[in-house]
């Protein structure tokens, strides 16, 4: 009885031994990691963020006082709408795509004063202000006719306005323009009168070339016989020559008296 006492202490010490060098071997490989090509590495000591992003490949981190997060650095793409009023007072529901990207080198300083919601409680904001801001700077028709011109607007201030420590290379694209359907209606009638108006100015403009041309041909030919009508009063004899010059050769048949004599001297 007395042999079974250390023997099984022995086993109890060589499993719980196993079990802690289990965890330091574990806690071992859990400092280490990895920050892709796409990624950057914000490390925090003891919930301190530290400023300097981590780059890309493998790092160490001291376990139980270090922790590290992962942020893609890769172009964001966000779709989203937004009401807003025109100049003219017209409502609309625009549809938009913005592109953007993250100062890889700031990224730490992002999260640090931001958060990881920084699209919702930065970008968002200022894309709202800048589609109402510029929505009210035109009048319905003229954002039908000229969206690119609005886009731009947008665009611009979005540039200068979001921090240019945290984004960069921002584009901004309009999907979609839904206008109150009366507006819609309205558009579509005046396009309508539009075209007609430009099928019937064409339809005039061609009937206008063709009494050009008409008048042009008169006023030639009306010239030419004035020519011929000159040239016949100064030289009688153009008469017969021009007869002989159209003479075949043959002379008339007739069935009875002499045949006619063609002076052409």
């Amino acid at each position: 009885m007395r042999s079974e006492i250390p023997s099984n202490r022995k086993i109890i010490s060589w499993i719980l031994y196993s079990i802690f060098g289990l965890f330091l071997f574990i806690t071992f490989l859990s400092s280490f990691y990895t920050v892709k090509s796409t990624e950057r590495g914000v490390l925090s000591t003891f919930g301190k963020i530290q400023d300097k992003p981590i780059s890309d490949g493998l790092h160490f981190k001291i376990p139980f006082i270090q922790t590290i997060q992962k942020v893609n650095v890769q172009q964001k793409k966000f779709d989203g709408k937004e009401d807003s009023y025109t100049r003219d007072v017209q409502t609309s529901e625009v549809s938009y795509t913005i592109n953007y990207d993250l100062v890889r080198e700031n990224v730490s300083m992002l999260i640090k004063n931001v958060g990881t919601d920084y699209h919702t409680r930065i970008v968002e904001p200022y894309i709202r202000s800048a589609v109402k801001s510029s929505f009210g700077n035109f009048n319905a028709t003229q954002i039908v006719e000229n969206r690119d011109k609005v886009r731009f607007e947008i665009e611009r201030k979005l540039q200068a306005t979001l921090d240019k420590r945290y984004f960069t290379n921002i584009h901004f694209q309009l999907v979609n323009i839904d206008f109150d359907d009366q507006f819609e209606t309205a558009i579509k009638e005046k396009q309508v009168a539009e075209q007609n108006a430009l099928k019937a100015k064409n339809v005039t403009i061609q009937i206008e070339e063709q009494a050009k041309q008409t008048k042009i041909k008169a006023e030639a030919e009306a010239e030419a016989i004035r020519i011929k009508a000159n040239a016949l009063e100064k030289n009688p004899k153009l008469v017969e020559y021009e007869a002989v010059q159209k003479w075949d050769g043959k002379l008339p048949e007739y069935t009875g008296g002499a045949v006619p004599f063609i002076n052409i001297k």
